[in-house]
Parts: C-alpha cells; sequence; structure tokens
C-alpha cells in the first residue's frame, strides 16, 4: 500500500513504480488503487487482479523448489502426523542406515497434500485409493485392533470382545479414519456397545499411546501404529481379534512425473518394509 516502498523494493523511482501503475490501469480499463491525501487502497479491481497475481507468483515458487530438487539427493515425503511418528519415521531411521547418501525430507501434516500442487516427491495418503491423476502405490491394508499395557491386562480378565466392556476404554477423537471410535469397532466385531465406559477421548493419538502405555485403559491401534520395538513390551494385544475396514495407506505421487533415483529407491524400499513392519 505504497508506491515510494514499492520501489524501493524494485530499486526503482517512486515516479517509474507510478507510471507502470498508470499504464497498467489504461490498458485494463478499471482503477487498481483509489488515492487519497498520503494513502492508497486496492479497488474491488486491484484485489481481485492481487490475488491472482499472489497465487501465480506462489504457483511459480513451488515449480522453482522441485525444479530445484531435481538434481539434488533429497527426497521429500509428506504423512499424516500419526503415520510419520509411529510408521514413517522408524522407517526412515533404517533407511538411512543403507542408503546414508540419501537425505530424506519429512513434512508432517493432518492436511491432505497434493503431489500436483506441492513440492514433494512423494506422499502417503489413507483411503480407497480412488484418486485421479495419481499414481498409486498400496503399502497396507488398514487393521484395528485394541491393545493395552501388559500391567493392565494383567489386572483385567480380557477373554472375549464383551470383557471389553467392562474395561476403561480409550477414545481416538478423530475425522481421519473410518473405524477407530469404539462403538463402530464393538459394532463390526459382533457386539452392540451399548453404554460404553470411555474414560478418556483424546484428538491426538501421540496421546491415544502413551495413555494406553501407562496403563490407563485399552486403545484401538492399526496394524502400523505400534512401533515394533514396543510390541509385546510396552503394549500388547489382549484379544487375538482385529477389524480390516477395507480402506488402504497408500505411496501417492503425481501420474506424470518422472521420479528421480533416490525417490524411486526410497519408494521400493518403503513399499517392501510395509510389508514386514505390520502387527499380525
Amino acid at each position: 500500500m505504497s508506491f515510494t516502498k514499492a520501489a524501493e523494493e524494485l530499486h526503482l523511482s517512486q515516479g517509474a513504480v507510478s507510471r507502470q501503475i498508470q499504464v497498467l490501469e489504461e490498458r485494463m480499463g478499471v482503477p487498481l488503487f483509489n488515492r487519497r491525501h498520503k494513502e492508497i487502497q486496492l479497488t474491488r479491481a486491484g484485489l481481485i487482479f492481487q490475488q491472482a497475481i499472489a497465487q501465480s507468483l506462489n504457483t511459480i515458487r513451488r515449480a522453482v523448489t522441485m525444479i530445484e530438487a531435481l538434481d539434488t539427493s533429497t527426497v521429500t515425503i509428506a504423512a499424516s502426523n500419526a503415520m510419520a511418528n509411529f510408521w514413517l519415521m522408524p522407517a526412515i531411521f533404517e533407511f538411512r542406515s543403507e542408503h546414508p547418501h540419501i537425505d530424506i525430507r519429512v513434512l508432517a501434516s493432518n492436511s491432505p497434500v497434493d503431489p500436483w500442487h506441492e513440492p514433494i516427491d512423494l506422499a502417503i495418503r489413507y483411503g480407497d485409493g480412488h484418486w485421479p491423476n495419481l499414481t498409486k502405490v498400496k503399502l497396507f491394508e488398514e487393521e484395528i485392533f485394541p491393545v493395552c499395557a501388559p500391567l493392565y491386562l494383567q489386572k483385567h480378565d480380557i477373554r472375549t470382545v464383551r470383557d471389553l466392556m467392562e474395561c476403561e476404554l480409550i477414545e481416538y477423537d478423530s475425522d481421519t479414519a473410518v473405524s477407530n471410535s469404539w462403538d463402530t469397532w464393538l459394532e463390526n466385531a459382533g457386539v452392540q456397545p451399548g453404554a460404553v465406559r470411555k474414560n478418556l477421548t483424546l484428538s491426538n493419538y501421540d496421546l491415544v499411546y502413551r495413555a494406553a502405555c501407562n496403563g490407563k485403559g485399552v486403545a484401538l491401534a492399526w496394524a502400523y501404529g505400534v512401533p515394533q520395538e514396543d510390541r509385546e513390551t510396552l503394549l500388547v494385544r489382549p484379544l487375538d481379534i482385529s477389524l480390516k475396514t477395507g480402506l488402504c495407506e497408500y505411496i501417492i505421487y503425481a501420474d506424470n512425473e518422472e521420479l528421480s533415483m533416490p525417490a524411486k529407491i526410497l519408494l521400493e524400499w518403503l513399499t517392501d518394509f510395509g510389508k514386514r513392519s505390520i502387527w499380525t
């Protein structure tokens, strides 16, 4: 909102900037600024034009970032917070021990990432796989089952699914998965839940995981959602019952994208790691 400051940033005179704005307004046939004493304001047309220019510059900036990354050994991969924390990072640590020359950049966010519009090589996405213009490589099918601390299991007689109704159940309150609620899981396991006793409802899977490890109750976990080193030590499966939802975790990338060799190596490695990292 200052021609003078714009001129300073562009290393031009204030008059040159004002003249270019005037030429642009004459060409478009509408004023882009309202000129008042010692201040300027965008008109409605100016605001529309400013937003379009900002989006275009952001697109160019992302393209430059992606192009610059083509000739490097860095691979950028995006995943949800839970996936990044409980599955991807342990996988990356093991991958780096075998491929120390390949640098990995992890973007953790619960907002869906579009490989077409973000400067990433790969992304892990949860769902049914019906996404146009994306190449999809299946990691594993979603499988959900109860987990609790070994000491909690010692103190509670859990022999059947119905026994869970007498336990303190830790609820993961999230809309990112279909069958992550106890009501849904119990119903699919053949039990009408009725009045389920949920002593904790948490919006973060890390908090759910910690509460279960600390013996605060029984939680639902994904087959990939418990690190291998914690299985049977920090957490156990009280019942040999699980629910497969039909949804999957996929590695995706833009279908017109030729992956770099480091990205291809990581993709193949993660796919193999996914097969051997599931808690069965």
